[in-house]
């Protein structure tokens, strides 16, 4: 395996074989690592010169003239936006409101949401996270933050985070143990993991991985009202697109 280079820096092609090069007057030769590949290039392909150089700087000035109409723009359009909200107030308000409808999803510790949720007989939802996990991010981004969603969850649940790795501690049956053993109990191995709790603390059931926020809000709703005594989950779904039918007949 070929690892020195005799000049510049080494790279990589798609084929991963690492190129070494060498200079001469008026040519640069690479060479593969495999013997009887040699390719040489002009000198010329690489340092332009002459009409190419020419090229260059007529596409610099370019970018710097669009660059320039950008900058002189972005002041006329927020007064247009702000000449359009004196003319038409209601536009503002609307935002306002919107602003005033939207709910906070509260989370709390694992220890405080299950004295919370026996105190209050609501169920319980746990959220089992990691600072790496690319689609706890995602669904904090996408689901939580869903209207319906946060509406239903802080209405009927009480909603807790736990940290799958982390050595803070909380207090179960008066005995302090880290979140990342609250994890273990759970089997909280993939991520994200939520799971459904009674407010007596018993499991209901585990909803593995992503969910997009009305594929959640079925899970929350067939949860809430107490369903999973009555019904499958599918069965469910089912009601739920026979109902959407008639109403649209």
């Amino acid at each position: 395996m070929c690892l020195e280079i005799s000049h510049g820096t080494p790279f990589l092609n798609r084929s991963f074989l690492i190129f070494k090069h060498h200079i001469s007057k008026d040519r640069i030769f690479y060479t593969t690592c495999k013997p009887g590949l040699v390719e040489t290039w002009p000198k010329e392909k690489l340092q332009p010169e002459g009409k190419d150089m020419k090229k260059y700087i007529f596409f610099f000035i370019l970018a710097f003239v669009f660059s320039i109409g950008i900058l002189y723009h972005s002041p006329q359009k927020t007064a247009l936006a702000e000449d359009r909200e004196k003319k038409n107030p209601s536009l503002t308000k609307k935002a306002d409101l919107k602003a005033q409808n939207s709910c906070t999803l509260i989370w709390h510790k694992y220890d405080e949401g299950l004295a919370k949720a026996k105190k209050e007989k609501k169920h319980i939802l746990v959220a089992f996270y990691t600072n790496w996990c690319g689609w706890c991010k995602r669904m904090d981004k996408v689901t939580y933050a869903d209207e319906a969603v946060k509406k239903v969850l802080n209405e009927s649940y009480v909603a807790i985070k736990v940290n799958a790795q982390s050595k803070e501690k909380v207090e179960v049956d008066k005995t302090p143990i880290t979140e990342k053993e609250v994890a273990k109990k759970f089997r909280a191995r993939s991520y994200p993991t939520t799971w459904f709790l009674k407010y007596s603390g018993d499991k209901i059931a585990p909803y593995y991985g992503y969910a997009d926020a009305p594929t959640f809000l079925n899970v929350l709703n067939y949860i809430k009202d107490d369903l999973y005594d009555k019904i499958s989950f599918n069965e469910y779904l089912k009601n739920q697109d026979k109902k959407k039918d008639k109403k649209k007949n």
